[in-house]
């Protein structure tokens, strides 16, 4: 039939811990406990007590007020105590055993942060710390004594050394998402075991991968700047170096092996290096570093030639030059430098717009008004031996007395290694060879011109002579 009255109670029954060792005849209250763990009990007649063998009534004998247990009657020392608690100790609700509720006991969502304490330490019995950062997770091994932004706080790891590991199979990815309400993985950080490489995705494209196998960074797609550039003028796959308002080196190039030693410029081992020309004027300055006597080396190579001997022409290695037209260019006037080459700052040779070349002789010492301008050449033509084409000998070759260490001697042909003069003909020293010859053969014409006048004179008289003179256009300059 039915139960009429209050609902029994359910739940384990359980042994409270002896007491007895607290009675001494003058104290009436003790706190219960089951395995050294206080309880608490709803209602005095859920506990069945009995001292020195004898059942005590509940209400009257003894009262209860959360984990206290009262005696109306202090116990005389040595009383035997045993006492069982019946059901639940929580007033009125089941309390199951330890280790006795499972996860499908609970309501789904019913364990909420409002029912946990405030102080609880989800930590206790780890290695970790109480989290102390964030509004979010905080894993604490060790305090860094560092702090964390607002805008970063949602998980953190902290430690003296802190690290996160993603574990994966040797053929597959460990993988960082970025996502929004769009795409769940528009940005991505993925490291493929396969191959080993290490790829940054952004808006769904792989831009920059670590290549295990080139052991080197690849850029996939897209531009690369830096100093925060966002204007590249360069195509995909291209390299746009923004330095703002520096003005050191913008690319320099190094190697362990090199000590040039002119660190005024760069540093021992940086063997080029690019820089603006002029701090706020640009232009372009290539430096190279050497520690013998070779710094630059520009070399072309194409795999055919051009012949032409003219302004549509083109060659393997050219310089072409222009200046501003608007924001077009245009060719430079007849009179601008196309081309340069200085000493140490001191412009020494000009190639101008309509071809002329000029070359500072300013410091050119040595002239050659010691030798026979003529003969000396005429015996740069003759060493050249079979290699000159053309060459007519002449009645007069055994006349010459210079040979190819003359022209060495006089700076005209350069030297090997080992001394042995070459072929290596000095350009502006034959200019001037060649003026001083001229000068010598106008010397030598006005001597005879002169010679002939006196014997005119003594043949026919002198006013033939003069009439001579003028019918043939000679000036005598005495």
């Amino acid at each position: 039939m039915a139960y009429i009255g209050r609902g029994l109670q359910s739940g384990a029954f359980r042994q409270l811990d002896d007491i007895s060792s607290g009675f001494d005849g003058s104290d009436t209250t003790h706190t219960m406990q089951v395995n050294s763990t206080n309880v608490t009990v709803g209602d005095v007649n859920q506990i069945l007590l009995s001292l020195g063998g004898v059942i005590q009534k509940p209400g009257t004998d003894f009262t209860v007020s959360s984990s206290t247990l009262t005696f109306t009657t202090a116990p005389a020392a040595n009383t035997s105590f045993f006492a069982i608690l019946l059901g639940s100790d929580n007033g009125g609700t089941v309390t199951p055993t330890d280790g006795s509720v499972t996860t499908a006991k609970i309501v789904d969502a019913n364990v909420t942060k409002a029912k946990l304490a405030d102080s609880i330490d989800v930590f206790a019995g780890t290695s970790l710390s109480a989290a102390d950062l964030g509004s979010g997770i905080h894993i604490k091994s060790a305090d860094s004594g560092a702090s964390v932004s607002s805008d970063a706080d949602d998980l953190i790891i902290e430690n003296s050394r802190a690290g996160m590991s993603f574990l994966s199979a040797t053929d597959n990815y460990g993988i960082i998402n970025f996502g929004d309400s769009g795409d769940n993985n528009i940005g991505q950080i993925l490291y493929y075991h396969g191959n080993n490489d290490l790829s940054f995705v952004a808006n769904n494209t792989t831009y920059i991968t670590i290549d295990a196998s080139m052991t080197g960074v690849r850029i996939d797609s897209g531009k690369f700047t830096t100093f925060g550039e966002a204007a590249p003028d360069v195509s995909d796959g291209g390299v746009c170096i923004q330095q703002g308002a520096n003005d050191t080196s913008i690319m320099t190039f190094k190697s362990s092996d090199i000590a040039h030693g002119i660190t005024d410029l760069n540093e021992t081992d940086t063997f080029a290096s690019f820089s603006k020309n002029n701090a706020s004027e640009g232009g372009l300055r290539i430096r190279g570093f050497g520690e013998s006597s070779e710094a630059v080396l520009i070399e072309g190579s194409s795999n055919g030639e051009n012949t032409t001997n003219g302004t549509s022409g083109v060659a393997c290695v050219q310089v072409d030059a222009q200046k501003a037209n608007g924001t077009d260019k245009t060719p430079l006037t007849a009179n601008g430098n196309i081309f340069g080459a200085s000493n140490d700052a001191q412009l020494r040779f000009i190639v101008k717009g309509d071809g002329e070349i000029y070359s500072d002789q300013s410091a050119t010492v040595g002239t050659y008004d010691t030798y026979e301008d003529a003969q000396l050449v005429r015996s740069l033509e003759l060493s050249r031996g079979s290699a000159m084409t053309g060459l007519i000998n002449s009645q007069f070759d055994k006349y010459i007395k210079y040979n190819h260490e003359t022209l060495a001697e006089a700076n005209l042909v350069g030297r090997e290694k080992d001394g042995t003069p070459n072929h290596f003909v000095n350009v502006t020293g034959m200019q001037r060879l060649h003026n001083g010859a001229i000068w010598q053969q106008y010397e030598k014409h006005q001597k005879l011109a002169n010679a002939m006048y006196e014997l005119a004179k003594a043949a026919v008289g002198e006013d033939k002579a003069n009439e001579i003179l003028e019918q043939n256009d000679i000036t005598l300059l005495n």
